[in-house]
């Protein structure tokens, strides 16, 4: 049986998400869980002509640490998906692709956040010019699917997108 909605607050709104406090009716019992409302991101797996894939180092603040990752970003209001991307791998990379492919989807943390990420595999790239926002800290890393296999495996690219995209593009790339 599923948990029905009674009432939801907000509790507090970000630039990119909402923290709401649900009340739920379960059966004969009344919860209260918090939840991350998050208007969904998309994950680009950038490859070069050559099959090398485009990364960012970057810093993120929930960690406290600069991280491995696939490029990707939060969708604008009223954004679609492939924009999103489009635009995320430009400014993050400073790389245009002519050709994208959506590949998959999953949740991010589906225990609290709302947020689905979207996975495009961009191939045909060509330099453009990065120009990341103002918040962000990153440089572009160009790795071998090998070279990035053995950072997964290894601890070094260890956030679950990019986790997720070096083992699809590792699919994807056998074909």
């Amino acid at each position: 049986m599923r948990p029905r909605l009674i009432r939801r607050r907000p509790v507090y709104r970000s630039r990119n998400f909402i923290l709401v406090r649900d009340v739920l009716q379960m059966g004969k019992r009344r919860i209260e869980r918090d939840t991350i409302l998050h208007p969904g991101a998309v994950v680009i797996i950038p490859v070069l002509s050559d099959q090398r894939l485009v990364f960012v180092r970057q810093y993120r603040r929930a960690v406290d640490r600069m991280l491995l990752e696939l490029p990707a970003g939060t969708l604008e209001p009223g954004e679609g998906k492939q924009a999103c991307a489009r635009r995320e791998l430009e400014e993050e990379t400073g790389w245009r692709a002519k050709h994208w492919k959506r590949v998959g989807a999953f949740f991010a943390a589906p225990g609290v956040s709302s947020e689905e990420m979207t996975l495009f595999l961009a191939t045909g790239l060509t330099e453009a010019v990065a120009c990341p926002e103002p918040d962000e800290l990153l440089k572009p890393v160009i790795l071998s699917l090998p070279e990035a296999l053995a950072k997964v495996r290894s601890g070094v690219i260890c956030d679950a997108k990019t986790i997720i995209g070096v083992f699809l593009a590792r699919e994807l790339l056998k074909k």
